[in-house]
C-alpha cells in the first residue's frame, strides 16, 4: 500500500483495538468509543490480527469508487455549460445534451458537477410565499389564461411575447412575439385561437387598459368583441390568480431564450417561425396533460365573418347628407338610403385594412375632399413605419 498518513481518529481506533486484542478492553465497549456497530468493530479488530496497522483503513482505501463521473465526461460537461448551453438550467441541457451531443448523464450527477463549479442557473431561493394552486377546469377550451411578457427574448432589444394557455391541459394555444403589448396584437393571437380550435367559454386576462377594468364601466376593443361572440372575459385580481400562465413565461424565459440563442436567432421572423413551428409543438408534447374530461368546450363559430368583430372600432355620427367626419377627412356614406342620426362603425383590421357598417351591416363610402385623404395616408405610412 505504501506509506499513508493515519488520522488521529485511526490512531485512536487502532490503540483502542490492541487494547482489545490484548485482552484490556472489551468488542462492546470498543465499538462505543469509536462509534461504530458491534458487527463493524469485530470486523475491524479481525483486521487488526491479520494486517496490524493497515487494518484500521477500509478495504477501499486507495481505489477509485466504480461509480466515480470519468474525468473526461465532467469536463465536457463544463465546457457546454459554460460555452455551447450558457444559460441552459440543468433539465434542460440533459434534453438537449442527450440530443445534440450523445451525452447521457444522470440527474444527480450532473446536478453535483454543475453545483461543484458554480454553473447551476437560478437555485432555488427560500423565504417566498406560497400559494395553493387552483384546481385546472375540467374541460379544454373552458378557460384560456392569456398575457404578454415583455423581456430581451432574442438578440439585444425587449419584445414582447402575447399567448395563451389551455387550463385545463396547460397547453400552449398559440403565441407570438410582437414589438408592444397593443389591442391589435392581442386579437391576431386570439384570432389564432379560434381559427384553429373554435371559441372558448372565456378567457382570464389582466385587469388593464388593453384588456378591461374591474372597477369602472369601461369597454375595451377586447371586452367589446369578447361580448359579441359570446366568449366570457374574467379579469385576475393579482398575477398569483393566473398563475398558469405566469409559471408559462417564467418557463420560456428559460428555455425559449436558451434555445433561441443556441440557434442564434435574433431576426423576429425567424423567432416566430422557430416559435410556432418548433418549440411550442415539442413544449407541449412534453408537458400538457390530458384534461379531465375527453369533451371539448370550444364552440363553432356561427357569427359570420370574424373581421369585423376582432379589429378596432372607431365610432363616428352620421350627419345631415350621410356625412362624417374621421382623421380630420370628411366621408361620405355612399347609400341611397338616408342614415344621418345614426352611429357608423370604422373597422380597422389586424392587417391595417379598414372597412365601414352600420349595425354590423357593411356599407360603401367614399371621400369628398382628396387631399386630406393624400395627407391620411402619408400619415397612415409614417404610423406603419414607425
Amino acid at each position: 500500500m505504501g506509506k499513508i498518513k493515519m488520522s488521529l481518529k485511526e490512531l485512536k481506533s487502532y490503540r483502542l483495538g490492541m487494547d482489545v486484542i490484548e485482552g484490556n478492553l472489551t468488542i462492546k465497549d470498543f465499538a462505543i468509543q469509536i462509534g461504530k456497530s458491534y458487527r463493524q468493530s469485530q470486523r475491524i479488530i479481525k483486521r487488526l490480527r491479520e494486517r496490524d496497522f493497515d487494518g484500521v483503513f477500509h478495504g477501499n482505501l486507495g481505489r477509485s469508487p466504480h461509480n466515480k463521473t470519468p474525468i473526461k465526461i465532467e469536463e465536457k460537461v463544463i465546457d457546454l455549460l459554460k460555452n455551447e448551453y450558457y444559460g441552459f438550467n440543468l433539465t434542460h441541457f440533459r434534453e438537449m445534451a442527450e440530443k445534440f451531443e450523445g451525452l447521457e448523464i444522470k440527474k444527480d450527477t450532473l446536478h453535483r458537477i454543475a453545483k461543484k463549479h458554480g454553473l447551476v442557473k437560478n437555485p432555488k431561493r427560500r423565504g417566498r410565499r406560497s400559494y395553493k394552486p387552483r384546481p385546472r377546469l375540467e374541460k379544454e377550451g373552458m378557460m384560456i389564461q392569456f398575457d404578454g411578457s415583455n423581456h430581451v427574448w432574442f438578440g439585444e432589444e425587449r419584445t414582447d411575447l402575447i399567448g395563451g394557455i389551455d387550463d385545463a391541459t396547460g397547453k400552449v394555444v398559440a403565441a407570438e412575439f410582437f414589438y408592444g403589448e397593443t389591442s391589435n396584437h392581442s386579437m391576431k393571437v386570439i384570432r389564432e385561437i379560434i381559427d384553429r380550435n373554435g371559441l372558448p367559454e372565456s378567457f382570464y386576462m389582466d385587469q388593464a387598459g388593453l384588456y378591461g377594468k374591474k372597477d369602472r364601466e369601461w369597454e375595451s376593443q377586447i371586452s367589446r368583441a369578447f361580448d359579441q361572440t359570446g366568449i366570457r372575459l374574467i379579469l385576475a385580481g393579482s398575477s398569483q390568480a393566473k398563475g398558469r400562465i405566469e409559471r408559462l413565461w417564467r418557463t420560456f424565459q428559460d428555455r425559449l431564450v436558451a434555445e433561441l440563442s443556441f440557434y442564434q436567432i435574433v431576426d423576429m421572423a425567424e423567432a416566430n417561425e422557430y416559435l410556432k413551428k418548433k418549440f411550442i409543438p415539442s413544449y407541449n408534447k412534453q408537458f400538457s396533460i390530458e384534461a379531465e374530461c375527453s369533451e371539448k368546450s370550444y364552440r363553432k363559430n356561427v357569427f359570420g365573418n370574424l373581421d369585423i368583430i376582432f379589429c378596432k372600432k372607431i365610432v363616428r355620427k352620421i350627419m345631415s347628407g350621410n356625412v362624417f367626419s374621421w382623421e380630420s377627412v370628411t366621408w361620405v356614406v355612399d347609400q341611397k338610403k338616408d342614415y344621418s342620426g345614426r352611429e357608423i362603425n370604422i373597422n380597422i383590421h389586424l392587417d391595417g385594412s379598414y372597412s365601414f357598417d352600420i349595425m354590423g351591416r357593411k356599407v360603401q363610402t367614399r371621400v369628398l375632399n382628396r387631399k386630406r385623404l393624400r395627407d391620411y395616408g402619408n400619415r397612415s405610412k409614417i404610423r406603419k413605419r414607425a
